[in-house]
């Protein structure tokens, strides 16, 4: 390498180089030594303050997570450093996960860098000579590493690589835009169908951006189902017009047994009580077993990690709860070949009381131990990342056969059913410990989910307690005073709109090209 280069003399003559934070990101039990060394190099060009070593960077009295975050959300240049070991303990602690479950922090940090629109730009550094590194084989959320132009520092030529390495970084720093001081420009409501707004405002596409951007960079959002779910039918069930939510159910047991109408909970209760088991059962399968098609919040689900690879995104998969009984989703995602688990909540049969797992290549297994069961989609990480989508029903499911495994009569619809459900055990004894991480630990999406109904409340009060960890939202046709009370003592932020018309305004707005990739 020429070190007469105009970039080698500027160093020598001290000029001030361009301005980039960079973040070093390294294995102790691969290239320690060599990060090191590195970060004394860089350090001595570009400043202490701009380069991050983890050993050298934290500050006395700062929590370490924090302090890593905090510099590798405002880096600039993310170094990847790939020693000969690298490969090997990257499978050896993917492997690890499913049975001592731990985070990998070298993963996790790459992982954060490689975010759609981070602005980052990342460098695989292989450290020695013919080092191992097969983008291939590592996992999904790591590959994209393979798409960047890798950089090398060898020991016989360390001096000419470190050198060629500051020359790249410097390159690199001196095309960073400019800082933007400027507001952001205000982006104006997306137009959305006339209903009331007394209650709760329309989305606009700000909050659209930031539920986008959890489900597509975080992957941080949990998606809940609610009983105003709706979808159209192939053929009618006793008049009605679309697939049966609560109150619907709720008025054709009225009509059917001729009771005051009431909650769902309240009617069937009456039911189960006056008329017996199968009366209220038979009723209700008859309502829920027709061949209903998919809706478009269904539809929009089952497309969404195929759009992404499509857009040429990351894919992501998604947790979804939901409290309805019919098969619309799963149907959903049968008809698009997009992969998917299933946890089923066995309210009645051998099982009761339990979850069972309908994994995607057949086998099921019953959950007999929540908290020490891991085989679901879910990495016992600080994410809680999936690997596949999870759909996980809370409340039971409509008479049904998967993989061999039959049950009947599984509804938890009745007032005692919830407060059974609810109440005997703490909730660690009945949700999988990966699902409850995962909830705790993300942003919430409701979609026709009725807060007023106590029989829902409860549950997410055994999930968080009081109010939820992280800023979460709702999404209701036609929300009521009272909800918008309980959703804003909840940390839930409450929007007014037609289910089917707010998953277009997502999808619309994750079709279109970002401000940062058009100005590229």
């Amino acid at each position: 390498m020429d070190t007469t280069s105009s970039d080698a003399q500027q160093r020598q003559e001290g000029v001030t180089p361009p301005r980039a934070r960079i973040f070093i990101n390294y294995r102790r039990d691969d290239t320690e030594f060599q990060a090191k060394l590195i970060y004394d190099r860089l350090e001595r060009r570009f400043g202490p303050e701009n380069v991050f070593l983890d050993v050298q960077g934290i500050q006395l009295g700062r929590k370490w997570l924090e302090e890593v975050k905090s510099h590798d959300d405002s880096c600039h240049i993310f170094l990847s450093l790939i020693g000969p070991l690298w490969m090997s303990i990257m499978a050896a602690r993917d492997q690890a996960a499913f049975v001592s479950p731990a985070t990998d922090w070298v993963q996790y940090e790459i992982e954060r860098a490689l975010r759609r629109d981070s602005g980052i730009c990342v460098i695989p550094v292989l450290i020695g000579d013919d080092v191992p590194f097969d983008a291939e084989a590592l996992p999904g959320q790591l590959r994209a590493l393979g798409e960047f132009q890798q950089a090398y520092v060898r020991g016989q030529h360390f001096e000419s690589d470190i050198e060629f390495l500051i020359d790249k970084l410097e390159t690199i720093a001196r095309e960073l835009p400019e800082p933007v001081t400027a507001d952001r420009e205000e982006q104006p409501p997306v137009p959305v169908p006339a209903v009331a707004w007394d209650v709760a405002p329309p989305p606009d596409a700000a909050h659209c951006e930031n539920v986008l951007r959890q489900m597509m960079d975080e992957g941080s959002l949990v998606l809940f189902l609610g009983p105003r779910m709706a979808a159209a039918p192939v053929g009618a069930v006793e008049g009605t017009s679309s697939l049966p939510d609560a109150e619907a159910l709720a008025a054709a047991l009225a009509k059917r047994f001729r009771v005051a109408q009431a909650r769902l909970p309240q009617i069937a209760q009456y039911v189960y009580m006056t008329r017996g088991r199968p009366d209220l059962y038979r009723t209700v399968s008859r309502l829920l077993t027709a061949d209903y098609e998919p809706g478009p919040v269904h539809r929009f689900l089952a497309r969404f990690p195929g759009t992404l690879a499509k857009l040429g995104h990351q894919k992501r998969y998604q947790l979804i709860v939901s409290t309805n009984f019919d098969t619309a989703l799963e149907k959903a995602f049968a008809e698009e070949r997009e992969p998917y688990d299933l946890a089923v909540y066995m309210a009645s049969g051998p099982d009761v009381g339990k979850f069972v797992h309908f994994t995607y290549e057949g086998p099921h297994t019953t959950i007999h131990e929540p908290n020490t069961y891991t085989s679901l989609p879910i990495r016992l990480d600080y994410d809680y990342e999936l690997k596949r989508t999870l759909i996980v029903k809370i409340h039971g499911a409509v008479d049904g056969n998967v993989g061999g495994y039959r049950w009947q009569e599984n509804y938890v619809i009745t007032e005692d059913h919830y407060i059974d459900y609810l109440s005997n055990s703490p909730v660690e004894s009945l949700v999988p410990v990966q699902v409850l991480g995962k909830l705790r630990q993300s942003h919430c999406l409701f979609l026709g989910y009725t807060v007023r109904d106590w029989s829902l409340r409860v549950f997410l009060k055994r999930i968080w307690g009081g109010s939820l960890g992280a800023k979460s939202w709702a999404i209701d046709p036609n929300p009521d005073a009272l909800e918008k009370e309980i959703w804003a003592t909840s940390n839930v932020d409450l929007y007014t709109a037609d289910l089917g018309h707010y998953v277009g305004m997502l999808g619309g707005l994750l079709s279109q090209p970002t401000r940062e990739s058009a100005e590229r």
